[in-house]
C-alpha cells in the first residue's frame, strides 16, 4: 500500500555546499567519496553532458514511487513520494537537482495514465545553474543510473494496454511531466517511458487561447518505446534555446516531438525509428515536427520506418504519408547535418524552410530524399540519397524541388521506375530551379534523371551522369523526360 503523508517537510532544499553535501552522502552509507565525487557520484552513465550539470548542482532531493523512511529526501533511504514532486519542483530554484528512481528495495514502476500522478514544472533555474530533474534507478553504489541490461525497460508505463487500435481511439495516458508559465533553464534526463498518447510524455502548456514563452530547456538521455510522441507542445507555446540530445525511441505512431514556435534549437544524436507503426492516414506519422520558428540545427540524427497509409473508398491505396524532419512554412534558417533517414513512406526530409542547408545527409528507400518547397539560399552539400521508393501513383525520386535549391558535391542514385530529380511547380509560385555544381548521378535498370508536373529548369555543371561528365541547361515539363 502506498504511504500516506500529505505534510511536505519545512525545508526541502537545505542549501548545502560540497563539503555538507559529500558528508551527507557518507553518513547515509551509500557511496565512498573523495573530495569532488560525490556530485560525479550522483549519476552514473549518463552522458558526458548531463554528468557534468548534474556535477554542479547545489543542492539534491531523491524521489521513489512510494518514498521511504523520514521522507525528508535527503537520501534514498528517505526519499520523498512521488506525489510530492510538483511541490518540491515550486520550491527549488537555480542549480536545485531532483532525482527520480524506481526503488530496489520496493520496485514499483511508474504509472502513466488518467488519475495517475502527474508532475508539473512552473519554477526556473538560470542559464549557468538550470533545475534539474532526472530519473533512473538506483545501482549498487547508490547513484542513479541509467538503466542497462535487465534494467533496460521502461520505469514510466501505461497502465491500460497500448496499441494502434487503442491510440486511434483515443485511448491513452496523458502527458507525465507538464512544463508550464514560468518555467525555464531546466535538464530533463534519464526518463524511460512505453505507452504514451500523443499527448506525449513532456508537455509545453500554454492552453488553447493562452501564449507562453519557455526558455533555455535540455532534454537528454531519454528512451521511448511504443510511443504517441515524447515531447508535444500547446498551439500558444513559444520555445526559445531549447536542446535535445542523446535520446532514442522506439516504434512511434504521431512523432518524437512537436513544436509549434521554436526557435534557436539544436536536435544532436538521436535515434528515432517508428518501426511501421501505421495508424492511417488520420494520425500521420512526422518525427520531428516544426511549424514556426528560425535558427534550428538537426546533427547526428537517423530516422527510420514513418509510414502512414491512406485507403480510399473504392479500396484503393491513396497518398502515403510519413515523415522525418518536417518544418513548415514559417520556418527559416534550419541546418540538417549528418542525418540521414530510411525506409519513409513519403520524405525523410520534408521541408518548407527558407534558407535550409542539409550537408554530409543523405536517404534510402525513402519516396522522396529531401524535398525543397521554399524560394531562398537553400543548399544541398556532400549529400547520399539513393534508392527511392515509388508508392501508390506517387513516384519516387531523390530530391524534390519546388522553389529552388543549390546542389554541391552531391550523389544521387534513382532505380526502375523513379527520377533523380521532381520538379513540382505550384501555381503560386515560379518554376522550380535546380542547379547542381559537381557530384554524380547514377540512374539505374531504366531510372530517369528528372520529372516535372509543369516547367521547370536544372543546371547540370560538372556533374557526372552514369559517368559521363555533363554541363549543361535542361527545361523540363510534364511531357519531357531527359
Amino acid at each position: 500500500m502506498p504511504r500516506q503523508n500529505d505534510q511536505l517537510p519545512t525545508s526541502p532544499f537545505p542549501r548545502l555546499n560540497r563539503r555538507q553535501f559529500a558528508q551527507m552522502m557518507l553518513a547515509a552509507g551509500l557511496v565512498a567519496l573523495g573530495k569532488r565525487q560525490a556530485w560525479a557520484a550522483i549519476a552514473d552513465g549518463f552522458s558526458a553532458e548531463t554528468q557534468k550539470a548534474i556535477a554542479a548542482a547545489r543542492s539534491v532531493k531523491y524521489f521513489t514511487r512510494w518514498g521511504n523512511g523520514g521522507h525528508s529526501g535527503e537520501n534514498w533511504s528517505n526519499a520523498m513520494p512521488l506525489q510530492w514532486l510538483s511541490k518540491s519542483q515550486a520550491l527549488a530554484g537555480p542549480g536545485d537537482a531532483l532525482l527520480l528512481a524506481v526503488d530496489p528495495a520496493k520496485p514499483a514502476l511508474f504509472e502513466l495514465g488518467r488519475k495517475k500522478p502527474q508532475v508539473f514544472l512552473r519554477n526556473a533555474g538560470t542559464a549557468d545553474a538550470p533545475i534539474i530533474v532526472m530519473a533512473g534507478v538506483v545501482n549498487d553504489a547508490g547513484a542513479l543510473a541509467l538503466p542497462a541490461g535487465d534494467d533496460a525497460g521502461a520505469q514510466f508505463r501505461s497502465v491500460a494496454p497500448w496499441s494502434v487500435a487503442e491510440f486511434n481511439r483515443g485511448k491513452g495516458a496523458p502527458f507525465f511531466i507538464g512544463i508550464e508559465k514560468g518555467a525555464a533553464h531546466a535538464l530533463l534526463a534519464g526518463f524511460r517511458m512505453e505507452g504514451t498518447s500523443g499527448d506525449g510524455f513532456f508537455k509545453f502548456r500554454s492552453g488553447k487561447t493562452k501564449s507562453a514563452d519557455f526558455n533555455g530547456f535540455t532534454f537528454a538521455d531519454i528512451a521511448g518505446t511504443n510511443v504517441g510522441r515524447v515531447i508535444e507542445t500547446d498551439e500558444g507555446s513559444r520555445l526559445r534555446n531549447i536542446t535535445v540530445r542523446d535520446c532514442r525511441a522506439f516504434g512511434i505512431i504521431r512523432g518524437f516531438a512537436r513544436f509549434h514556435d521554436l526557435s534557436q534549437a539544436v536536435f544532436r544524436n538521436l535515434d528515432l525509428d517508428a518501426n511501421n507503426l501505421d495508424a492511417g492516414a488520420k494520425n500521420v506519422c512526422q518525427l520531428i515536427a516544426i511549424t514556426k520558428g528560425s535558427d534550428i540545427l538537426f546533427e547526428n540524427v537517423k530516422l527510420s520506418n514513418a509510414i502512414s497509409t491512406k485507403t480510399l473508398a473504392d479500396g484503393s491505396p491513396g497518398y502515403t504519408q510519413g515523415d522525418g524532419i518536417v518544418t513548415e512554412s514559417g520556418t527559416s534558417r534550419v541546418t540538417i547535418r549528418n542525418c540521414h533517414g530510411s525506409n519513409m513512406g513519403d520524405a525523410a526530409f520534408d521541408l518548407k524552410t527558407r534558407n535550409v542547408t542539409i550537408e554530409k545527409s543523405g536517404s534510402d528507400n525513402c519516396k522522396f530524399g529531401a524535398r525543397i518547397w521554399a524560394m531562398g539560399d537553400n543548399l544541398i552539400r556532400d549529400c547520399d540519397f539513393r534508392e527511392p521508393v515509388s508508392r501508390g501513383n506517387s513516384a519516387g525520386c531523390c530530391v524534390q524541388v519546388t522553389g529552388q535549391c543549390e546542389i554541391v558535391d552531391t550523389k544521387l542514385q534513382a532505380g526502375d521506375g523513379t527520377f533523380a530529380f521532381g520538379l513540382n511547380k505550384l501555381k503560386s509560385m515560379e518554376p522550380p530551379v535546380i542547379r547542381m555544381h559537381g557530384g554524380a548521378i547514377d540512374l539505374r535498370q531504366g531510372a530517369t534523371l528528372a520529372h516535372s508536373n509543369a516547367t521547370g529548369v536544372i543546371e547540370l555543371h560538372d556533374v557526372a551522369v552514369n559517368g559521363e561528365m555533363r554541363s549543361e541547361t535542361i527545361t523540363v515539363d510534364s511531357s519531357t523526360a531527359p
